[in-house]
């Protein structure tokens, strides 16, 4: 409807399909208004990154306490599509506990998961990157639903080394209809 403020439109409350196009403001291309350029976007272009930074604390406590990297969302599921660890060694510290690290829906079990790495980090004495893209085991990722469920990570044991990492999750929510 002409002349009617965007924030006053009926608002979407599933995921978009194919061809269907969102309104941004380009603040980078000011030929419309030093504010912006309102443009078009197609909605196969939208996916969400969130960082999430994991103390040196909370490393070593992610055996008892997972982390929450996307919190659930009531009628929808979170598709993973990738998660890639920065981490930053802090000497001399090293990783020795040979513990692995999970992805998934729900940390009471090692046996789900979307991704895992075992001896994660172990004996590594500089940065270091990791990346998963979801490699469940035969018995699956989650032995229920993961509608209305978070995605976290969480590990096998306690970590004994000095470091600490930043979580770069990349995910979009899907509405179970």
């Amino acid at each position: 409807m002409a002349g009617q403020r965007l924030t006053d439109k009926t608002a979407l409350e599933q995921q978009t399909g194919s061809g269907d196009l969102f309104m941004v403001v380009d603040v980078n291309d000011t030929t419309g208004s030093a504010a912006g350029t309102s443009k078009k976007i197609d909605s196969k272009y939208i996916i969400q990154t969130d960082k999430i930074s994991v103390s040196n604390a909370e490393v070593i406590d992610l055996h008892n306490n997972e982390k929450i990297l996307v919190g659930a969302l009531s009628g929808y599921m979170i598709t993973p599509i990738s998660a890639t660890c920065l981490i930053t060694y802090n000497a001399p510290a090293t990783e020795t506990s040979n513990k692995s690290i999970y992805f998934g829906f729900d940390d009471s079990s090692d046996s789900y998961y979307w991704d895992s790495s075992s001896r994660f980090f172990g004996f590594q004495t500089t940065d270091s990157t990791y990346v998963f893209g979801g490699r469940p085991p035969g018995s699956g990722t989650k032995s229920t639903s993961i509608l209305n469920s978070p995605f976290v990570i969480w590990s096998s044991g306690a970590f004994n080394g000095g470091w600490t990492m930043d979580v770069y999750i990349t995910y979009a929510y899907t509405k179970v209809l």
